[in-house]
C-alpha cells in the first residue's frame, strides 16, 4: 500500500493547480481585448484609405494616362456651353479692331453712316451663328483631342505641382491654354466662302495677339491640392492595395467579424461621402478662382464636372457597396428587425417557389388565369407597404448613381415613382374588391349534406 499523502504536501500543491487552471482564462480575455483594439486600429485605417485608393486609383488610371484623359475631356468639345463660350470669344476676337467696322463704312456712301453700327451688329450676329457651327463640327472635336493630347503632360505637372520647362514655359498667367487659332482660321475661311471676305486682314493680327485660346487649368485653380495628388501618383497602386489588406486583416483577427464588417462598410461609407461632400465644396472653389481670372465660371463648371465625372461616379459605387454591405451583416445579426426580415424574405421565397411550382405542375396549368392573378393581387395587398418603400429605395439609389441629373430628369423620376405608387395602389384596391365579393358567396354557400 502507497504511502499517504502528507497534509502539508496537499495543501502546497493546491494553489499551483488553481495557478494553472486560472492562467488560461486570464490570458484569454487578455487576448480577446488586445484583438479588439487591433481590429478597431485596422477598421479605422481602413475606413479612410479604401476611399482614398478610389481617387488614387482614378489619378492613375484617368489623369495621369494620355489615352483616357484624352477621353475623359473629350466631351468639353461637344459641350453647348463650351461651344458656345468658344463661339462668343471668336466672335469677339474679330470684330475686337476697328478693321470690320471700317470697312464697311468704306463700302457705304457718306449719307449711309448712320446705319453702320447697325449694319456690323447684324454682321456679328451672322458670324456668330457661323462660328457655333465651327466650334460644333466633327473637325474642331478632332482638332480638340489632338491638342489634349499635346498638353496632358504639361496639365500633370500643373496638378501635381512639379517646375518643369514646360510649367516655367506658362510665363505670368500660370495657366494651361489651347490655342483654337486653327479652329479661328477655319471660321474665317467659312466666311470667305459664303462671300464674307471682311476678316481676312485679320489673320496676322490675330496670330501676333495669340490668337483664340481655351484655358484647362490654373495653378491658382489646384495648388491647394496638388501636394495630395502628387503623393497619390508617386504612391500608385501601393494606396489601393495596402487599404484592402488592412481591412482583410481588421476582418480576419477581428473576434466578431460580422460585426468588424458592419463597422468598417460604416466608416468607409461616411468618408466616401465626406469626399463628395468636399469635391462639391473644392468645385465652389474651382469656379470662384475661374471668376477672379475674369474666366467665364459656366465652363469652369463645366470642366470641373467633366474632369472629375469618373471620379465621382466611382466615389458613388462605393457608397453604395459600403450600404449594401452593411445592410447584408446587420441583417445576418440577431437585432429584432433583421431576424423579421430574415423570416418575412424567407417566406416570400418560399411563397414564389410554391407558385412557380404550382404553374409548371400540370395541374396548374389547368387553372385559370384570373386564380393567379388574384393571388398575386392578394400578395401585393399584404406587403404593399414594403413594396412602397422599395420603390423609394431604388428612387433614391437612382439619384445617387446617376451622377448630374438635370430638372427635367428629376421631374421624369418623380413621376415614374408616382406611377409605381398609384399602380399598387390599383392593384391593392382591386384585390379587396375582388376578397369582398369572395367573401359573401362563401358565407352564403350551405354546406353539403
Amino acid at each position: 500500500m502507497s504511502d499517504p499523502v502528507p497534509e502539508s504536501g496537499r495543501d502546497a500543491a493546491t494553489p499551483a493547480a488553481a495557478g494553472d487552471d486560472d492562467g488560461p482564462q486570464k490570458r484569454r480575455p487578455r487576448a480577446r481585448r488586445t484583438r479588439g483594439v487591433i481590429a478597431w486600429v485596422l477598421v479605422v485605417l481602413a475606413s479612410l484609405l479604401i476611399p482614398i485608393s478610389v481617387i488614387s486609383a482614378w489619378a492613375i488610371t484617368t489623369v495621369t494616362n494620355t489615352d483616357q484623359y484624352v477621353a475623359t475631356m473629350s466631351p468639353l468639345a461637344r459641350n453647348d456651353i463650351v461651344t458656345e463660350h468658344l463661339a462668343t470669344k471668336a466672335t469677339d476676337a474679330l470684330f475686337s479692331t476697328h478693321v470690320v467696322q471700317n470697312k464697311i463704312t468704306d463700302a457705304l456712301p457718306p449719307k449711309a453712316k448712320p446705319i453702320v453700327q447697325p449694319v456690323v451688329t447684324q454682321v456679328k450676329s451672322y458670324v456668330h451663328g457661323v462660328a457655333v457651327r465651327v466650334f460644333q463640327s466633327p473637325k474642331f472635336g478632332e482638332l480638340f483631342d489632338a491638342l489634349n493630347r499635346r498638353t496632358h503632360q504639361t496639365v500633370v505637372d500643373v496638378l501635381t505641382g512639379k517646375q518643369t520647362k514646360l510649367t516655367e514655359a506658362l510665363g505670368t498667367g500660370n495657366q494651361v491654354v489651347l490655342n483654337l487659332t486653327p479652329a479661328l482660321d477655319q471660321l474665317i475661311n467659312n466666311l470667305n466662302a459664303r462671300g464674307v471676305t471682311l476678316f481676312n486682314p485679320l489673320k496676322p493680327i490675330l496670330a501676333e495677339h495669340g490668337g483664340l485660346g481655351f484655358t484647362v487649368v490654373q495653378k491658382s485653380q489646384v495648388s491647394k491640392f496638388s501636394s495630395i495628388f502628387n503623393t497619390l501618383v508617386t504612391l500608385g497602386w501601393a494606396v489601393p492595395v495596402i487599404a484592402v489588406a488592412l481591412g482583410v486583416l481588421g476582418i480576419v483577427i477581428a473576434v466578431e467579424r460580422r460585426k468588424t464588417l458592419l463597422r468598417m462598410a460604416l466608416g468607409i461609407g461616411l468618408f466616401a461621402l465626406v469626399l463628395l461632400g468636399a469635391l462639391a465644396y473644392l468645385r465652389t472653389t474651382f469656379v470662384n478662382q475661374a471668376t477672379g481670372h475674369n474666366l467665364n465660371s459656366d465652363v469652369a463648371g463645366v470642366v470641373w464636372d467633366t474632369v472629375l465625372r469618373f471620379l465621382k461616379q466611382d466615389l458613388r459605387w462605393t457608397l453604395l457597396a459600403t450600404v449594401l454591405v452593411a445592410f447584408g451583416a446587420w441583417v445576418a445579426g440577431p437585432a429584432r428587425y433583421a431576424v423579421w426580415i430574415r423570416t418575412k424574405v424567407a417566406a416570400g421565397a418560399r411563397w414564389v417557389w410554391a407558385q412557380v411550382r404550382a404553374l409548371t405542375s400540370s395541374a396548374g396549368r389547368g387553372l385559370s388565369g384570373s386564380s393567379g392573378a388574384q393571388k398575386a393581387g392578394s400578395w401585393i395587398e399584404e406587403h404593399v407597404k414594403g413594396l412602397r418603400i422599395l420603390g423609394v429605395v431604388v428612387g433614391g439609389i437612382v439619384l445617387l448613381l446617376g451622377g448630374d441629373f438635370s430638372g427635367w430628369d428629376l421631374v421624369i423620376l418623380v413621376i415614374v415613382l408616382a406611377v409605381y405608387l398609384v399602380l399598387l395602389q390599383v392593384v391593392v384596391h382591386w384585390a379587396r374588391r375582388v376578397s369582398g365579393e369572395r367573401a359573401p358567396s362563401t358565407a352564403g354557400a350551405e354546406p353539403a349534406a
